[in-house]
């Protein structure tokens, strides 16, 4: 195995030699060896080597836990892991049951095994043994929740979906690049990705691959609303034209030659405190989770994001929806529509072309609010009669409310 170090700077027969020492020891396929690999290595990197396979571990089992949007290579690694090691289960559980003990108490200290994992454990080894189980006491089923200091996920995605997950239980970051395709540009692309940890920088490059994307939006007109067609995925062949239907419907490029590819996903983990940073040209960014930060550089994305501390745009074609705001937002936009559902800081700057602009101010909202638009109307809540606000509207075709 190799040092910290020497993870750092792996070189690629290095890493391939990693890879087999995966598949050797848990019997699972090459694509599964190949990004438990990644994982490890991100962080292995990051953590000191007795806290690097527990957190590995974790990291895992998370993904599994993800339900029916689970990593199947997760899975894999999982049940492999778990033939593995069910040998030295049995055998505390017997040690516990033989001395009267709580056996899920055991497996926990034992095993380093989260509290509900073991629960289910000790069901599935009462069921093969018919052995009765002690109740575990309230006190052994207490844990104290690791918190790990805040990173910076810094990711570059030229099209597909990035995914960030913030987990107060996460101590290090954890990325995975994936797409249902096994063959084909965007499988070409996810094998090419690299992640890497450098103090407290995850870094996350997808490189660029053959085809056309788009993005899919609803824009407004003033009278009239406009369809703007995406593609799904990537399209091999050419992309070209506008089409409009009997309806209004405009559809931006015509496709002719070829198929379309699966679209890439990079799924991130980040602890609580942390923010995230995405270069895109056709990518979408979805947060589940608090962030301290958030930055989007894009042509064609939406962004949909739950309570954010700043969040800077800069993009084209696209929607922008924020459950909440927390101290500043400014976006850029040429299309598209912007939501903010709770604005509680002191800097605000929301300019679209074709979109509506929508943004609540919570009591503790101070200083500025610039929201322009020129196709759209602009809604702004809790503004009226604020002596606190710099409130300032523009529209050319469409309504200005503010109440």
């Amino acid at each position: 195995m190799f040092s910290k170090d020497q993870l750092a700077s792996l070189t690629g027969a290095e890493r391939d030699e990693l890879i087999r020492d995966f598949m050797t020891e848990y019997g699972v396929s090459e694509p599964t060896a190949a990004m438990a690999t990644n994982l490890f290595i991100t962080i292995a990197s990051a953590l000191p080597e007795d806290q690097a396979q527990e957190e590995f571990q974790r990291a895992v089992t998370q993904m599994v836990a993800q339900g029916t949007q689970g990593e199947s290579w997760a899975q894999e690694f999982i049940q492999a892991m778990f033939n593995k090691q069910l040998p030295g289960f049995r055998a505390t559980y017997q040690r516990a049951i033989t001395t009267g003990q709580d056996p899920a108490a055991h497996l926990m200290r034992e095993h380093a095994m989260p509290a509900a994992a073991a629960a289910e454990l000790v069901t599935l080894l009462k069921s093969e043994t018919g052995v009765a189980t002690t109740k575990p006491a309230d006190e052994q089923n207490r844990q104290e929740t690791p918190t790990g200091r805040p990173y910076l996920a810094d990711v570059t995605c030229p099209s597909g979906t990035v995914k960030v997950t913030v987990d107060p239980r996460a101590t290090v970051p954890t990325a995975t690049v994936r797409t249902d395709d096994k063959t084909g540009p965007s499988a070409d692309a996810v094998r090419r990705s690299t992640v890497s940890l450098n103090g407290d920088r995850l870094t996350v490059i997808v490189p660029e691959m053959e085809g056309t994307g788009g993005v899919t939006q609803i824009i407004n007109t003033g009278r009239g609303r406009t369809t703007v067609f995406q593609s799904a995925g990537v399209v091999y062949g050419n992309l070209t034209g506008v089409t409009i239907d009997g309806n209004g419907n405009m559809t931006i490029g015509g496709v002719s030659g070829g198929v379309a590819s699966s679209p890439i996903e990079v799924l991130v983990t980040l602890p609580a405190g942390s923010g995230v940073s995405v270069k895109s040209h056709n990518a979408h960014l979805e947060v589940d989770g608090p962030l301290a930060a958030l930055r989007m550089d894009t042509h064609n994305g939406h962004v949909r994001a739950g309570v954010v501390g700043r969040a800077k745009i800069d993009g084209h074609n696209g929607n922008y929806t924020f459950e909440a705001i927390q101290e500043s937002v400014d976006i850029d936009s040429h299309n598209g529509h912007t939501m903010i559902g709770s604005y509680s800081g002191s800097d605000a700057r929301v300019i679209t072309h074709n979109g509506t602009l929508n943004l609540a101010a919570t009591p503790r909202a101070t200083g500025g609010i610039v929201a322009r638009t020129h196709n759209g109307s602009v809604t702004l809540r809790g503004v009226r009669g604020r002596q606190d606000l710099d409130v300032r509207t523009s529209t050319h075709n469409g309504a200005v409310h503010k109440s």
